[in-house]
This record gives structure tokens, sequence and C-alpha cells, in this order.
């Protein structure tokens, strides 16, 4: 589906635009997936103007309305100073000219690559190609990470822009990602243990917090899984990969989104249902999270016995069973917290709540891992109540209901065509029939 970035460089000037002329052909069309970002503070001084950098701009378009808007877009965006630029032929050189070989990445339409820069620091390239929608979501990328200053969100170093190839650069994580850790796929194959676990939860959950709620507007991740988690030598994790993200509604409690996208055992409900978006739909995502710390598992697997594929699913009849040690990863062998276990266990139930108006905010999700919240008893026949009281009452009951749906349907339909990177799902106000869910299936956006 799909799957991580400091230092200094020269100058934008007018002998390094004459003289850039390699261009970036071998990037593939695979799937979005394992960037990163954030913003940097830099004085960045400029031999050229705006006006002679934007007239030397590559022309494709044969001067026609859509080359003019190109050009004003690009002036908007190196004119914003909202981030560091970097000469693409430095970028060029410091990974051996996109060398296959130094690949670390590969998404929808983006190839990650791994460099050293001039000075010896080693940087994540990430180079976008170019389409249509290419620069409108390479803006927002820029704009919401370069507004963003985290502990825990990877920060975007500096960007590129070179005859339609957009390219941004952040810190390099050797010990990858969080997704390759839980599953043996780290470079000496080592087993996380409860401790680190348990700090990834809390940095993560700081992070939505961050941008859902101390942000000069909310944020919306939308793309929140254990691929988008690096870990730094210390085991300190960094929330990346911002190119699904958007501003969250500021007057309303959601918007509709015409096409899904996501990661599939990963999406919410009503948002791969109805295409409804709110903060809610990365709390879902970091219940999700939560349960593959616990347990070790994939979201969706392949390999275990039918009904089992889907982690919520699995999890969620052992959880109101109260046998949570069921959860437990085997690979722990019993070496966990048990306080902090009960926590992680009651944050992931109320996340991965059906009915999004029922999940908690990551206010209280941080709340609840920190222990400053009630105790677990008592959140949980609170949270008992408010589901009764809201199944109860009709007047509150809408689309997020799903009636004639069902946790297996939404597992089966996010299961059709899974091995197609280029299959979503559009979404759907009125359901009838498996069928018609089934009829509104596209191919007009990704899953990474």
């Amino acid at each position: 589906m799909s799957t991580v970035v400091q230092s200094s460089f020269g100058d934008y000037n007018e002998k390094s635009r004459d003289q850039e002329e390699m261009k970036v052909s071998s990037i593939s069309d695979q799937k979005l997936g394992w960037p990163l970002l954030r913003r940097v503070h830099t004085d960045i001084s400029r031999d050229i103007s705006v006006v002679q950098w934007v007239m030397n701009l590559p022309d494709r378009s044969n001067h026609n309305n859509s080359s003019q808007i190109e050009k004003e877009n690009y002036q908007k965006l190196y004119c914003s100073n909202c981030c560091k630029w970097f000469l693409f032929e430095v970028l060029s050189s410091c990974t051996c000219q996109f060398s296959s070989e130094n690949v670390i990445g590969i998404g929808g339409s983006n190839r990650v690559y791994r460099g050293t820069l001039p000075d010896g620091k080693h940087v994540a390239v990430k180079v976008m190609q170019s389409s249509k929608e290419a620069f409108k979501d390479f803006d927002l990328e820029v704009e919401i990470m370069s507004s963003l200053n985290h502990t825990h969100i990877t920060p975007l170093l500096g960007i590129c822009i070179k005859d339609g190839t957009f390219i941004s650069i952040y810190d390099y994580f050797p010990q990858g990602t969080l997704h390759q850790n839980l599953s043996g796929k780290n470079k000496d194959g080592s087993m996380l243990s409860w401790e680190v676990r348990f700090k990834v939860a809390v940095g993560i959950a700081e992070a939505l917090n961050y941008l859902h709620n101390q942000t000069s507007k909310p944020i919306i991740h939308r793309d929140v899984k254990s691929s988008n988690i690096l870990l730094s030598h210390e085991f300190e994790p960094q929330l990346s990969d911002f190119g699904l993200a958007m501003w969250g509604p500021t007057t309303s409690s959601f918007v509709i989104q015409d096409d899904v996208v996501g990661t599939f055992g990963y999406l919410a409900p009503e948002y791969f249902m109805y295409g409804k978006v709110s903060d809610k739909i990365d709390v879902y995502a970091f219940g999700v999270l939560l349960l593959e710390l616990i347990s070790g598992r994939e979201p969706i697997h392949f390999k275990t016995c039918k009904g089992h594929q889907s982690l919520v699913m699995w999890a969620k009849p052992i959880i109101e069973s109260g046998d949570f040690k069921s959860l437990l990863d085997p690979k722990l062998k019993e070496k966990f917290d048990a306080s902090q276990f009960n926590k992680m266990v009651l944050a992931a139930s109320l996340c991965i709540t059906r009915s999004a108006r029922l999940r908690p905010t990551m206010n209280r999700v941080l709340k609840i891992l920190k222990g400053c919240d009630e105790n677990v008893e008592n959140i949980f026949k609170s949270h008992e109540s408010d589901h009764d009281h809201y199944s109860e009452n009709e007047e509150n009951l809408d689309e997020e209901v799903y009636p004639n749906s069902s946790p297996e349907l939404h597992l089966s339909l996010a299961l059709l065509d899974v091995d197609n990177d280029t299959t979503s799902y559009s979404s759907i106000e009125n359901i009838n029939n498996n069928e018609q869910l089934k009829e509104r299936w596209s191919r007009s956006s990704s899953f990474s």
C-alpha cells in the first residue's frame, strides 16, 4: 500500500539555473508512501531576482494559460520564503544522480533517496513526479509542514523545483520505520521492547494532539500508520509523510471528500463509507496503531484464518471479553508494564469505536496514556454508558450507524483489488446493499 530528514546549501543563482540540465527520468509510477516533513527557519540570500527566476522556469505549454498560471504559482511559493531552497545539482550529486541503489522508499508518485550532503550530513530526498495535481499537492504539503514545529514530527529541511519535478529534503533516519522494527525487518532483526513501544505511543499521541489542537489551524494527517513513523537512534518516534495532510474544518465538525485516500486497515468507517473527514479519522488510525504496538500484528494480515484478517476485527472481541493479555505480542515474553499495557488497551478500544462522535479527542487519549485521566475501570464504564445512550437516542442516529453494513462488509470492500495500487473508493451518502457499494468502486486516486 504505501510506505521516512539538517544542512546548508548554496543559493539559487542564474548560473546554476542555466547549468541544471539533468532530469530525474527514472521515477516510477508506484504508490504514495514513506514521506516526512516540518519547518526550517533559514535566512537565505538569493543572487537572482524573483522575476529572473520565474522567467527562467521551463515553459512546457507553448505560452498558454496553464503555463502562466504554473509560473505564477511557482513564484508565489518561491516568494513565500517558507523554507530553504536547494540546488538541484547538489541534490543530484548527493544521491549519485538519483541512483536506484540509493532508493529507500517508493510511493504512488514519488521516490525517496538516501543522500549525503557536502558537509557530510545524511538526508532523505523525496522526488515527486510531475502530474496534473502534483504542484497543488506539493504546495499544500510545504505550506502545512513549514508551519509545524514539534519534537515528534519530522522536519522539512528544504525544497527544490526542477522542470516540473518537486523535491523535498528531510533528515535521514537509519533506524527505519516503526513497521520495519515491529515486523523484524530492521537492520539487526531485533525486537522492539515494551519500553520503546510505549514511548512511541505517547510520542505520536503528542504529535497528533499538536496537529489537532495546538496549531494555528487544525491539521488532519489522514495517513497515520506504522510505516509513517520513523525512529531515531534513541528510538524517539517521528510522525512523517504529510503528503495526504489537509487543513481541518473550523466551522463544522467534518467535511466530505469525494475520494478516499489512505491505507487499508487504518481507514475509519465513516471516512471509507461516506467520505467524512474530521480529526476523528486520525484518532481511529491511532487506535489501530496502538493495537499494532500491543500485539505486533499488521492491520490486515492475509496469513491468518478467515475472520481474523483485520486487526480491529480480531482485537474487538478479545477486548470485550476482558482477556486483555491475549492481545499481547508473544515476542515480548511477558516483559511489559501492566499499568502501561492497560492504558494502551483502553485508549485503543476507545479510538476504534465505530461512531466518530464517540471516539475521544487526541487530548483525552494523551491524558489516558500519561495517566492523567480517571482510572481505567471508570473510563470503560463511562464509555459504555455513552455508547448505550447514543444507540437508544434515535435523534442522534445518522449515516454513521451504517444500516445494512457491517464490519465484515467494511473489510471485504477494503480488500477489493487490494493488490492494485491505483484503487480507491469514492464516498457514498446512501447505501442500500453490497452491490451499490461495489458499483461505486473507482480508480480516481491511490491508496498509499
